[in-house]
């Protein structure tokens, strides 16, 4: 007796683990799920992974300290778009969704399945002795165009999800492109104001030396101090602005924030760029790479398919056709009688006498219509689109053109004569500072010149879809 209380006593704690393994998860809610991802999205890069603890980060902390001379990594605009794009969820969820209403194409491409009947069973030739049964494989036959339209509509949401992705991928694309440009951009500010800020503390230095040999008033002094401290601030407000850029195009790519990374791009202060194609070559690429477009184009074809379902659903059709044999099994053949002849055969035919779909193909012709005209539309749009970003384009360059021919030359020859001045102590500190003002000012308007011609061009990008045609930009970008 003792032995069977020990086992009933034993049995929960061994089933316990089996019923554990057979019981259904816990589901997690919304939010878990995505804190969850968010937390695995981290992996190495946040404090929060799940997946690295503390003494995984203090090692690689380590490992990054015993390492400082470590070469940077060089980065060039092609490789971050496709590691932007690697990077992107919202890339892989639009491209999962293309994957998904590809199937669907495959899916709607079907016919309805024939039907086996079995009829005519009754009990009492049964009982009698004489049982017959007729069997019969009848076929409900598609009208015509209705399975065309079916996978024309299917590929129209196909061409709709792939575009869908594509219009993410462009927006991926414009935006790396114009990060790396901001950055070469600030680059170039900051090697403007660093050499302002240089020449300002220099000027300073120099005042102070004057002060000290009574050849200059404390009110020059303050002056020059006042004017380098101004320029080291400017240098420092945009040391931090290109860590913010630089960061955001770090995140995009899936890098550390704190990555040693050297960018590689076009230097923005050489001039002239590269040509930009023509308005034709533009326009051309633009329509073959734009989602609207191709969004339009899938929709003219699902319509001119509906539209002669529509048409031939005008005209009689079989509803069903039936081919049947009836026989007797068990019941010997009478003498004198043929066989084999027991074979049926039935069909109907839909009339539209009540409903003859006028309305129903009326509008899908309207539906054709409209969708032509949205095709005409888009194309009218995207080509006033592109023209409209490179006549900018254009605008901007030209003006990056003059502004160099006229005011470059002015500003090194008031940059020269002040320091000369300064040199000769032929010229009070804020008459030399006004004039060094002046030029600082021709170099920055330059700069926002050239900032605008670029974004010009960023804008251009994405009006075309993407980088310009190689053959037509001869190597612009």
């Amino acid at each position: 007796m003792g032995t069977v209380k020990t086992f009933a006593a034993l049995l929960p704690a061994a089933l316990l683990p089996a019923l554990a393994g057979c019981s259904v998860p816990l589901q997690m809610s919304g939010s878990e799920r995505a804190i969850a991802m968010y937390r695995e999205s981290l992996g190495p890069r946040g404090s929060l992974s799940v997946r690295h603890d503390e003494s995984t980060r203090r090692d690689a902390a380590r490992h990054q300290t015993s390492t400082p001379d470590a070469a940077p990594r060089v980065l060039t605009v092609e490789d971050a778009v496709v590691l932007a794009k690697k990077n992107s969820a919202q890339l892989s969820a639009l491209e999962a969704g293309a994957a998904t209403a590809e199937a669907g194409i495959a899916a709607a491409n079907k016919h309805t399945n024939p039907e086996l009947r079995i009829s005519q069973i009754r009990l009492n030739q049964f009982v009698e002795g004489e049982p017959q049964i007729r069997t019969a494989v009848r076929f409900s036959p598609d009208r015509p165009g209705d399975v065309d339209a079916e996978v024309a509509e299917a590929r129209a949401e196909q061409a709709e999800a792939q575009a869908e992705a594509r219009a993410e991928e462009i927006t991926i694309e414009a935006d790396v492109r114009w990060l790396f440009d901001d950055v070469a951009l600030i680059d170039a500010e900051i090697a403007a104001a660093r050499a302002v800020a240089e020449a300002r503390r220099a000027l300073a230095a120099q005042m102070k030396n004057r002060l000290a040999a009574a050849e200059a008033t404390s009110i020059d002094e303050a002056m020059a101090e006042l004017a380098a401290v101004e320029a080291e601030s400017d240098l420092a407000e945009q040391q931090a602005h290109r860590r913010e850029v630089l960061g955001e195009l770090l995140d995009r790519i899936g890098l550390e924030p704190g990555a040693s990374v050297e960018v590689v791009g076009e230097p923005p202060l050489a001039w002239p760029p590269p040509d930009l194609p023509s308005e034709q070559a533009l326009i051309e690429e633009a329509l073959r790479r734009r989602p609207e477009v191709a969004i339009a184009a899938a929709r003219i074809d699902a319509a001119d398919a509906r539209a002669y379902a529509e048409r031939a659903r005008r005209f009689p059709w079989f509803s069903f056709v039936e081919l049947g044999y009836q026989f007797t099994p068990g019941t010997p053949a009478t003498p004198g009688t043929l066989t084999g002849l027991a074979w049926t055969f039935q069909a109907g035919v839909e009339l539209p006498i009540f409903d003859t779909n006028r309305a129903g193909a009326a509008a899908a012709g309207a539906a054709k219509t409209s969708s032509e005209r949205a095709l005409a539309g888009e194309v009218e749009q995207v080509a006033r689109e592109v023209r409209a970003r490179l006549r900018e384009a254009e605008a901007s360059r030209a003006l990056v053109t003059e502004f160099r021919t006229r005011a470059l030359p002015a500003a090194a020859q008031a940059g020269t004569a002040s320091k000369r001045a300064l040199e000769g102590r032929n010229v009070d500190v804020v008459e030399a500072l006004s004039v060094d003002a002046q030029r600082v000012k021709v170099e920055l308007r330059l700069l926002a010149l050239v900032r605008r011609y670029r974004t010009a061009v960023s804008e251009l990008r994405r009006a075309v879809g993407g980088h310009f045609p190689a053959a037509a930009s001869r190597g612009a970008r």
